[in-house]
């Protein structure tokens, strides 16, 4: 924790450094750009440093877009003791703006679409995504700010990791540490498992689109003894189990297969993968193990639905030690999990939990400084994450967070959200080394032969509006087995008429030229 804020500056002298700065820093309320630092980014001294008080700064108010399980309760509380920090600390305050998961991308492309002079979104490979915000030019380029104003957030993550989030040799995502080696988790009721007795070594690292038999036997029991309890998964999220590194989220046409060595890319709606998934769910559906006629009037599965006992089993999200107990929260009972597959490290993976910077930001520098706190300080990003100590949770006799007395307990779980994961208070059940458990895991997981590529959507932006809109279409009626082969075709056909061959060949030609630089 830290109350100044310090800048490196040139070789002044130490009496008129905090003038200059203060001065300097004046002009925080203008727009700064890459190509245009702002004076208060002067070159670093040698070994100078000023210390800045936050009276120093300008007082400004940010806007924050996130997504998460909101509304959480008394979160409007949890909010307004954050700012008294960011107040003191950087005399900044935030208007947060927390949407639901289901809401959030519809919501952000009104917001882009509307020039609006946000500060900070969160941006990724799978929500609100990264490459198409870059294309749209909605993003600031950050690294001259990433070193100026968040040097130590900056050393923290791994060179390998910045270079994944780069698009034209720029970052544009501010990069949230978390669990970046990926393959979906397999989540089930603990009471269920033992009621049918699911051994969870028989299914660990086994599932993919031609191997959902294994599961077939547990949810045929399950649905047996009570029809609304179904399986539940996403063509997104299961779509991890395809063994293929999207280049551009999973909506977007364009993957390459992890085993291939040419990095040959390919859509893999076409991919029998999918096709074999898409009739496995028409399958299923058949047999009633979907509920789909419940589900279909929902954009996507919420942990509502869990709290409420409908699911026989859940696909998705990121497998990760300890994973099973934020998935304990959400459900409201015990839940067991493992890992789908085989674990891989990708850009997509890396760029799956990012801060964006608006490019029509007024106060970018001290965007960037917010981010920087928030990753630094301990104490911030544990109350905005699971709200105030002794209150909204505890810290017990071990060194272990457990539940505070506060009944209306604001917990979103979505701590990979906001900023670096390794922040956050080991939770009762957790293993104690559950963070060094996770980089050990990021640091082994095999990776992507296409791991540091970043796609430039700009070419193909167009299109890709297109076949998102066309994936949109489709998807959910493909996940609940309500789509019949014909109409799988059919999606496959808008896919081209809206430019899916255009998008693939555009990604190929930056591959191949990525690949020759190499």
């Amino acid at each position: 924790m830290y109350k100044n804020l310090k800048l490196v500056k040139t070789g002044l002298v130490a009496g008129s450094m905090l003038l200059a700065v203060s001065m300097m820093l004046s002009a925080c309320g203008s727009k700064t750009t890459q190509e245009t630092a702002s004076p208060a980014a002067a070159k670093p001294a040698e070994s100078a440093t000023a210390t800045v008080t936050p009276a120093a700064l300008p007082e400004v108010k940010l806007t924050w877009y996130f997504p998460g399980n909101f509304p959480q309760p008394e979160q409007d509380k949890v909010f307004a003791e954050v700012n008294k920090v960011l107040k003191a600390k950087l005399n900044a305050t935030v208007d947060f703006k927390p949407l639901a998961f289901g809401d959030y991308d519809q919501k952000m492309q009104v917001v882009i679409a509307s020039g609006e002079a946000y500060d900070i979104a969160f941006t990724a490979s799978w929500i609100n995504n990264y490459s198409q915000d870059v294309a749209k030019g909605a993003l600031l380029p950050l690294d001259d700010l990433l070193t100026k104003y968040a040097p130590k957030s900056y050393a923290s993550v791994p060179k390998s990791m910045w270079d994944a989030t780069k698009v034209k040799g720029k970052i544009y995502g501010f990069v949230n540490q978390q669990i970046s080696a990926r393959t979906p988790a397999l989540m089930f009721p603990k009471d269920l498992t033992d009621k049918y007795k699911l051994d969870l070594s028989s299914v660990s690292g086994k599932i993919n689109a031609d191997t959902l038999n294994l599961l077939e036997p547990y949810v045929t029991n399950v649905h047996k003894d009570d029809p609304k309890k179904a399986f539940i998964t996403s063509f997104d999220q299961f779509g991890d189990l395809f063994n293929l590194d999207y280049i551009s989220g999973f909506n977007v046409p364009g993957g390459v297969d992890y085993a291939d060595g040419s990095l040959k890319v390919v859509n893999q709606f076409e991919t029998p993968q999918a096709k074999k998934f898409a009739a496995t769910m028409r399958d299923w559906n058949a047999k009633g193990l979907l509920n789909s006629k419940e589900r279909v009037s929902q954009k996507k599965d919420e942990w509502t639905d869990a709290k409420a006992g409908k699911w026989a089993m859940n696909i998705g999200g990121a497998y990760k030690p300890g994973g099973n107990i934020g998935e304990t929260a959400q459900a409201g009972y015990p839940m067991v999990d493992a890992p789908a597959g085989t674990q891989h490290l990708t850009t997509g993976g890396i760029t799956a939990t990012m801060q964006g910077i608006n490019r029509n930001s007024k106060n970018p520098e001290r965007a960037m400084m917010v981010l920087e706190l928030l990753n630094t300080d301990k104490d911030l990003y544990n109350l905005l994450n699971f709200g105030m100590k002794d209150n909204h949770f505890k810290i017990d006799g071990d060194g272990f967070m457990v539940p505070g007395d506060n009944q209306k307990a604001y917990n979103p779980q979505v701590a990979w959200m906001f900023a670096s994961n390794f922040l956050a208070n080991v939770e009762k059940g957790m293993p104690k080394t559950v963070w060094d458990d996770t980089k050990k895991i990021n640091e082994t997981a095999t990776p992507s032969k296409l791991l540091g590529f970043n796609f430039d959507a700009e070419p193909v932006k167009s299109e890709i509006a297109k076949t998102s809109a066309v994936y949109d279409e489709y998807s959910r009626s493909i996940e609940l087995g309500i789509a019949s082969e014909d109409k799988y075709n059919e999606f496959l056909a808008k896919l081209k008429t809206a430019g899916s061959d255009k998008i693939i060949a555009e990604m190929q030609k930056q591959v191949d030229a990525w690949k020759s630089s190499k």
